[in-house]
């Protein structure tokens, strides 16, 4: 099941991007569609925490602090590094750093947690960077720079953090509460950095491009709330789901199937093709999955266990 949810998830991150595309082509910069589909997750997370669980807007003694690192790097620092990552160096370099996820992950694992890291994960970890590589062609166009690059690298880390600590944050709260927490405090930092009395909200009402052949162009508030509904409240929520069955080491491995799902919705949206190299790359990647599934058994959530200081 927690497979079966990151799977998920990442199709849905996926989808969601070329989603956006349409938004960003007519007009509304990445900055805005981010803190604009926080605002939108958090009002909607919100509301139905309101009406179903009025507790956990209580936030216990030590709790603060983990709330606010968990939203503003899950939500605003591994968003901002990926887009300063890609502006500088190619897409496929860039989300491959970024996928360097999932090896910090396991470093951490072995040498912060002292826990035992098998070779079976290791060999997932290489199979699946191997297969992202072949996905996203790395070596087409590759340049180097090296701001770029320890940016990606900053991404990797980032992401893995928002990981464990989203798989920590389950042990004394639920995952939807947890998630509109981090909704919260990333929408504070957001707004702080782009006021909402400067806001194009004339960019809203834009048409878009059509998303696939056959369907009506859409005005950007109903890709805007597609974003917010399915492409951010939705994924988020699986991945916490993921993170309490199979853990970080694990999920972290898994959603590097994100840039394989890209290029197969590109296939079916935008009638592009995959190369036969970027098929058995794909290939690779799930041998890497079935790696990591087989790699460890057993449960991950332990409620006896503190929760760690973020800082």
């Amino acid at each position: 099941m927690g497979i079966l949810m990151y799977l998920a998830a990442a199709f849905l991150f996926a989808f969601n991007g070329s989603i956006a595309k349409l938004a960003m082509a007519a007009g509304l910069d990445s900055v805005r569609l981010t803190e604009l589909r926080n605002a939108g997750a958090m009002v909607v997370l919100v509301l139905f925490v309101l009406v179903t669980n009025r507790s956990a807007f209580r936030i216990q003694r030590g709790e603060l602090r983990f709330l606010l690192a968990y939203g503003v790097i899950a939500f605003v620092l591994v968003q901002f590094l990926y887009f300063f990552t890609i502006s500088r160096l190619p897409l496929g370099v860039g989300t491959l750093l970024a996928f360097l996820a999932p090896v910090v992950v396991a470093l951490w694992s072995k040498f912060g947690d002292k826990n035992a890291v098998s070779n079976r994960l290791w060999l997932a970890i290489a199979l699946t960077l191997i297969g992202l590589a072949l996905v996203a062609q790395v070596w087409n166009g590759l340049r180097l720079d090296a701001i770029g690059v320890l940016a990606g690298i900053a991404t990797a880390v980032a992401l893995a953090v928002y990981w464990l600590l989203g798989e920590a944050g389950q042990r004394h709260r639920d995952g939807v509460s947890l998630t509109m927490w981090g909704f919260i405090f990333a929408t504070v930092t957001w707004t702080i950095i782009a006021p909402w009395w400067s806001f194009p909200w004339d960019v809203l009402a834009l048409p878009t491009d059509s998303p696939m052949a056959g369907f009506p162009p859409l005005p950007v508030w109903a890709i805007m709330l597609w974003g917010v509904l399915l492409g951010t409240i939705a994924p988020f929520l699986l991945v916490l789901g993921s993170l309490r069955r199979i853990g970080a080491q694990r999920a972290g491995i898994v959603a590097t199937t994100e840039p394989l799902w890209a290029g197969l919705i590109a296939i079916f949206v935008l009638s592009e093709t995959l190369t036969w190299l970027q098929a058995l790359g794909g290939v690779v990647v799930v041998a890497g999955i079935v790696t990591a599934e087989t790699s460890r058994r057993g449960s991950v959530i332990d409620p006896e266990v503190s929760l760690p200081s973020p800082v």
